[in-house]
């Protein structure tokens, strides 16, 4: 028997079927889509937290560099925390000169060098940036003459490798940068 419009009594509920199904998928792409936000802004932070690290650990090395160059790190016998030669190191267990273990970087100013210059603008970060300077006696840099190894000409060499470390924003993500100063040839 039809009813009203001529829709049969079995056919009236097809329009509510549809249209939970229809709100079903809509609900589903909404959460879907939400999700899909938390985790960009995740990505995002993640991303800022490792280059406020990558950029005061390059800061912290610029600064270390400068003050090498100007010779204010000449004390490589161990006794001043952050300054060693290679031959120390590999004399030494790990941790106990510099190591480059986790415990090197988990003490600030015990076996490296604070970096106390001038922090970034707007950025946090957990811990003081810091740096270590090896003596890399022994090592003739190219130019230099094979012969002369620590003694160019008139000139001493000396080649220093600079590492420098920090955390950034929230202490999830660090960085760590090296270069070589290489002097006097």
């Amino acid at each position: 028997m039809k009813g009203i419009a001529g829709i049969s009594r079995r056919e009236r509920g097809i329009v509510m079927f549809m249209a939970l199904i229809l709100l079903l998928i809509l609900t589903l792409l909404g959460v879907g889509l939400a999700r899909t936000q938390t985790v960009e802004e995740r990505l995002a932070q993640n991303d800022n937290n490792h280059q406020v690290a990558l950029q005061t650990a390059e800061a912290a090395l610029q600064a270390a560099f400068d003050d090498d160059v100007d010779g204010v790190y000449t004390n490589f016998s161990g006794a001043v925390p952050g300054l060693a030669t290679v031959f120390q190191e590999l004399n030494t267990p790990p941790g106990t000169t510099l190591g480059y273990s986790s415990s090197t970087w988990s003490t600030p100013g015990v076996t490296t060098i604070l970096y106390n210059g001038a922090p970034l603008a707007a950025s946090t970060v957990v811990g003081s940036a810091q740096f270590v300077i090896e003596d890399m006696a022994g090592v003739v840099p190219p130019g230099c003459n094979g012969a002369n190894a620590g003694n160019y000409g008139s000139q001493s060499v000396y080649v220093h490798r600079i590492t420098a470390h920090s955390a950034g924003g929230d202490g999830t993500a660090s960085a760590t940068v090296q270069t070589m100063h290489i002097g006097g040839c």
